[in-house]
């Protein structure tokens, strides 16, 4: 801008000094100048890209990896959380036992229960049967929880996705569509076997894995007598057992 008005001041000053009428050709050339003079007094434009912030990479969290490195017995359900109406109680000593990995082989078959061994890593684990000791009550006429300890949380995990009662089609569980999670997984089933009267006998099952602890939850008895939400209350107090326990780098028991 200052250009222009310097322009402007030297051909008034021409002018004045010559006293005449400046010709066409003297005005346009004025002009020409004056407009490049106001067009170098401006930033020419460029495709240079503004520098742009650089934000800070946001620190993934270390996953947990911890385990539970007890005794599996000591998360079996006891009947401190079964309703006190039932009277829940064990009829004999072998109502609870543990179960241990040779017992597993046996029953499965070398071949079969080896490889199950070797993909879960299992370590141990308990079962108990509770029967219900008061008709008064309307309840499940069983209760009974399996609580097994694996390696790792995969292990665990994987038997809920491939070795899970409530997948295998030959147990004739049907699988369940639920819209809660107890523990870190959670699977839903139930078997339903017609007797003469009409009425179900029905099997009621809640698996969860913790971890790298796995619950199998089973209520059984007529249709009428369960209630799935007793069989949620009674998971999730096994799950808050889970997550009050001591954690360890690995597992290093042994039964």
């Amino acid at each position: 801008m200052h250009k222009a008005i310097l322009i402007f001041a030297t051909l008034a000053i021409t002018i004045t000094s010559c006293s005449q009428i400046p010709s066409d050709a003297v005005v346009e050339t004025a002009i020409a100048k004056t407009d490049e003079a106001q067009a170098s007094s401006f930033p020419i434009e460029t495709n240079t890209p503004l520098p742009t912030e650089t934000q800070a990479a946001t620190p993934t969290p270390t996953p947990d990896l911890r385990v539970i490195n007890l005794d599996p017995n000591q998360f079996l359900l006891t009947k401190e959380l079964l309703p006190k109406e039932g009277k829940y109680y064990l009829p004999a000593s072998d109502w609870i036992s543990p179960l241990r990995n040779y017992e597993i082989v046996s029953g499965w078959g070398v071949e079969e229960g080896r490889e199950y061994l070797a993909k879960t890593g299992r370590v141990d684990g308990w079962e108990v049967f509770y029967l219900r000791g008061s008709s008064a009550y309307l309840g499940p006429e069983e209760i009974a929880d399996n609580v097994v300890l694996y390696k790792t949380a995969e292990g665990a995990l994987l038997v809920m996705t491939e070795y899970s009662t409530c997948i295998n089609e030959e147990n004739d569980y049907v699988l369940q569509q639920i819209d809660f999670r107890i523990g870190d997984t959670t699977n839903a089933c139930i078997r339903h076997e017609m007797q003469p009267s009409g009425v179900n006998r029905v099997w009621y099952r809640l698996e969860l894995s913790y971890r790298n602890m796995y619950h199998g939850l089973t209520l059984w008895g007529w249709d009428y007598e369960i209630d799935p939400e007793l069989a949620k209350a009674i998971a999730a107090d096994l799950v808050a057992q889970l997550e009050n326990a001591d954690l360890s780098a690995e597992v290093t028991f042994s039964p």
